[in-house]
């Protein structure tokens, strides 16, 4: 398979060889090889569209991932977390959050995580389905997990809610008149966000007063 082909290829460089490299021909190197898998995992993606995929990743500030939903071939990058070990797992909740199936990673960084054929991971944070938890929010970074009202979300007033975005940005509303209105309102909130201005799909409700949603909305953006 191409994609094997290549990747043995690149991966094999002797050590001294790619210490050898200087920052361009790295650079040079792991955007031919996205390149390749690209090409060889999805096919109806052309080249103009394959080019602009990689400008952008190689745009976007580390730590990043780029991840792909391989049924229908829709890319999603995820970029600036604090931390490349968590990169690759949020970088696939993003991209399953936005496309309602699991994805496959390609990359962290400037380095190659795929070895032979991609494979799609289901990301079981997409999937809780309990007691409002911090630990099971997806995607999200470490500054937004420490905001006061994300932490305390299970002690605000009811009727509450909280969206959540594949940009790992969420938006509560609490002491609302009633749970519709709460997510109605969580919901206004993220989709108005202007650092965002309406890129990359709209958001999800993650929340109903205490009870996590995500999974029971079956991954259709509100």
């Amino acid at each position: 398979m191409r994609i094997a082909k290549f990747l043995v290829v690149f991966l094999a460089l002797p050590g001294v060889a790619m210490a050898a490299l200087t920052n361009a021909e790295r650079k040079s190197q792991f955007e031919r090889a996205m390149a390749s898998i690209i090409a060889a995992s999805t096919p109806t993606v052309f080249g103009f569209v394959r080019d602009t995929l990689i400008k952008d990743y190689l745009a976007c500030k580390p730590n990043k991932g780029q991840a792909v939903e391989l049924v229908k071939a829709s890319y999603f990058r995820s970029c600036e977390h604090e931390d490349a070990s968590v990169t690759g797992d949020r970088s696939l909740e993003a991209c399953q959050l936005r496309y309602g199936k699991p994805c496959a990673l390609l990359a962290v960084n400037e380095e190659i995580v795929a070895e032979g054929e991609l494979v799609s991971r289901d990301m079981p944070r997409l999937h809780y389905a309990g007691k409002y938890d911090l630990s099971q929010i997806p995607i999200i970074r470490r500054i937004t997990r420490q905001r006061p009202e994300v932490q305390s979300y299970d002690k605000a007033m009811e009727p509450k809610a909280m969206a959540i975005h594949p940009w790992g940005k969420v938006f509560i509303s609490a002491g609302d008149p009633s749970p519709t209105d709460a997510q109605a309102s969580a919901l206004a909130k993220c989709n108005s966000d202007p650092a965002r201005n309406g890129r990359d799909g709209g958001c999800f409700v993650y929340a109903v007063n205490n009870d996590v949603v995500i999974d029971e909305r079956r991954m259709q953006p509100k």
